[in-house]
C-alpha cells in the first residue's frame, strides 16, 4: 500500500518539474523576443543615424570643396592685385608692398604699374570698399580696366574716367565704390601728372608733403562723372612719390591712428630715400605702432625719378 501511495506523489512532482521547465522556456522565449525586438530597434535607429550622418558628411564634403575653390580664387585674385615683381620703366626706380590684415583675406586694395604712350608710365593705387571675394573681384576688374586703357593716355583724369565708366557699366552706381589715385610720368618731358578719385593724395618721398590736386574727385562707381581734376609738376632728379591706401594712416594703437603727420615725419627724416628704403621703413614703423596687427590692409607703391 505504501508503494502505491508514492506513485501519485512522484507523478505530481514530475508534472510540476515539467511545468516549471515549460514556464522557464516560455520566459526564455519571451526574453529572446524582447531582446530581438530591442536589437531590431537599435539596428533601425543606427541605420537612420548612419543615413543622417552620411547626408551630413556629403554636405560637409560639398562645403569643403566650395571653400577650397573659393580659397584658390582668393589667392589668385590677391596675386593678380599685388604682383610680387614690378616691371622696369624708363626713368623710374620702383618698389611696392602689400600687407594684408588677415593671412587668407582678400580685400579690395590693389596697385598697378603699366606702360603708357610714348614711354610714359602709369601708376595706380586703389581701394575697393569691403573685403572678401566680391571686393577682390571688383578690384581685379577695375585694375584690369586701368591696365587695358593705360597704353592710350597719359592723362590721369581720363584714365580715372574710363575706369569709372567701365565699373558703372558692369555694376551700376551705388555704395560699392572704389577710391583710386593715378599718377603718370612722361620721362622725355620730366613731367608728373596726378589725379584722385576719392583717394588720399600721393606724398613726395623727400618730405612727405601731399601732391595736391585742384579738386579731388568722387570715388569710382558713385556717379557718371567723378569730377577728377589734374595736378602736375616738373620733376627733378631723385624726386619721388608714394601712393598708398588708408591702411597706412589708419593703423591703430589703443584707439589712436598712426596718421598722416607721422607718415610725413618718417619720410622727411629719411633724407631722400630710395623707394625700397621708404617702404621698408614705413612698414616697420606701422608694424611697431600697431603691435604687428593691422586693422585694414596696407598697400604701398613708391617711385623715384632716375636720370
Amino acid at each position: 500500500m505504501r508503494a502505491m501511495s508514492q506513485e501519485p506523489d512522484e507523478e505530481d512532482a514530475e508534472l510540476r518539474r515539467l511545468r516549471a521547465e515549460a514556464d522557464a522556456r516560455e520566459r526564455d522565449i519571451r526574453h529572446m523576443g524582447e531582446r530581438e525586438h530591442r536589437q531590431e530597434t537599435l539596428i533601425a535607429r543606427l541605420r537612420e543615424e548612419a543615413a543622417v550622418r552620411e547626408a551630413d558628411l556629403g554636405m560637409l564634403r560639398d562645403r569643403l570643396g566650395a571653400a577650397e575653390h573659393e580659397l584658390e580664387d582668393l589667392r589668385a585674385i590677391r596675386d593678380a592685385l599685388t604682383p610680387p615683381e614690378l616691371p622696369q620703366r624708363p626713368g623710374l626706380e620702383l618698389a611696392a608692398a602689400f600687407l594684408p590684415a588677415a593671412a587668407e583675406q582678400v580685400s579690395g586694395d590693389f596697385y598697378l604699374v603699366a606702360e603708357g604712350p610714348q614711354d610714359s608710365t602709369v601708376l595706380v593705387v586703389g581701394d575697393v570698399v569691403g573685403h572678401g571675394l566680391e571686393a577682390g573681384r571688383r578690384a581685379a576688374f577695375v585694375r584690369t580696366a586701368f591696365a587695358a586703357t593705360a597704353p592710350f593716355s597719359d592723362d590721369p583724369r581720363r584714365l580715372l574716367s574710363w575706369a569709372n565708366t567701365a565699373l558703372i557699366e558692369r555694376v551700376g552706381t551705388g555704395s560699392e565704390f572704389v577710391t583710386a589715385a593715378c599718377i603718370t610720368y612722361l620721362p622725355d618731358e620730366r613731367l608728373l601728372r596726378w589725379a584722385y578719385a576719392g583717394h588720399p593724395p600721393a606724398l613726395w618721398l623727400g618730405d612727405g608733403r601731399q601732391l595736391i590736386a585742384p579738386r579731388q574727385g568722387t570715388p569710382l562707381g558713385v556717379r557718371k562723372d567723378p569730377g577728377c581734376v589734374e595736378g602736375s609738376g616738373r620733376s627733378t632728379p631723385d624726386a619721388g612719390v608714394l601712393l598708398y591706401t588708408d591702411g597706412l594712416t589708419e593703423a591703430r594703437q589703443d584707439g589712436k591712428l598712426f596718421g598722416l603727420d607721422a607718415v610725413s615725419a618718417v619720410l622727411s627724416g629719411l633724407h631722400g630715400p630710395s623707394p625700397k628704403e621708404a617702404i621698408a621703413i614705413l612698414r616697420a614703423r606701422v608694424a611697431e605702432f600697431s603691435y604687428g596687427t593691422l586693422t585694414d590692409d596696407l598697400c604701398l607703391l613708391a617711385a623715384r625719378i632716375a636720370y
